[in-house]
């Protein structure tokens, strides 16, 4: 199945969760980061277990300190 992350194609398993494909991409520790698919954010702990479906768009942004 084809899923976008951050705008970059990957294939994954059929019956694939927002947590192996974090898994996948070694991302073990949400702490500092944002979850989102289809533009809709996803709390942290929904996130390992959110299914995903063909063609969805998962965004990850990681949380930075400045001004």
């Amino acid at each position: 199945m084809k899923v976008y992350l951050n705008d970059e194609t990957r294939e994954v398993n059929g019956e694939s969760t927002v947590g192996s494909l974090l898994d996948d991409i070694e991302l073990n520790d949400l702490a500092g980061w944002a979850v989102a698919v289809n533009e809709r954010v996803i709390a942290r702990d929904e996130a390992t277990d959110y299914e995903l479906a063909e063609d969805d768009r998962v965004i990850l942004v990681q949380a930075t300190q400045g001004g």
